[in-house]
């Protein structure tokens, strides 16, 4: 899809939304816009599960398009994917979020911030130890705060959240 292209049976308020949710992610992430539309319209398409046909029509991209943002966002094997395919890639496969998608999906990238807490504190004291200057190692140290403060908040606030059960959107 090229950053001209505009969807082709959109509202204008799923339209910008769609936008939106493309520009922040390109903003935030580097994705491209035509991989954030696909994740804007599925947060927000009705059926909840859309073909890849449903998809081509509703955001007027090309299907190799679609097939190659899809493929990248149903990775096999990734048991905290947001979205999931039925169907391959040859085939008018259905997509679809995965409900409560979120918290698990968070849960699983903040899973490996402790290990990489021990490397980084690990790192620190060794450096220390061989009485590295301060200033040198004050890049690290900020990370290792950092990543020691996450890895322990982080899990009691998913475990907040997933506490306060399901709520509808009001």
């Amino acid at each position: 899809m090229t950053e001209q292209s505009a969807p082709t049976t959109l509202t204008d308020g799923e339209q910008a939304f769609v936008e939106k949710v493309a520009q922040y992610y390109f903003e935030n992430d580097g994705m491209p816009h035509d991989r954030g539309r696909v994740v804007g319209w599925m947060m927000i398409c009705d059926p909840p599960e859309q073909t890849a046909a449903d998809i081509e029509k509703a955001l007027g991209a090309p299907r190799a398009a679609i097939d190659r943002i899809v493929d990248q966002l149903t990775p096999e094997n990734d048991p905290v994917s947001v979205f999931e395919r039925s169907g391959t890639l040859q085939e008018n496969y259905t997509v679809r979020l995965r409900e409560n998608s979120w918290g698990p999906k968070v849960r699983g990238i903040f899973s490996e911030f402790p290990d990489f807490h021990r490397v980084a504190a690990d790192g620190l004291a060794g450096l220390r130890a061989e009485n590295a200057p301060e200033d040198r190692l004050r890049r690290l140290a900020n990370m290792e705060r950092f990543l020691g403060f996450v890895s322990a908040e982080m899990p009691a606030i998913l475990d907040r959240y997933e506490k306060r059960g399901t709520r509808s959107a009001d």
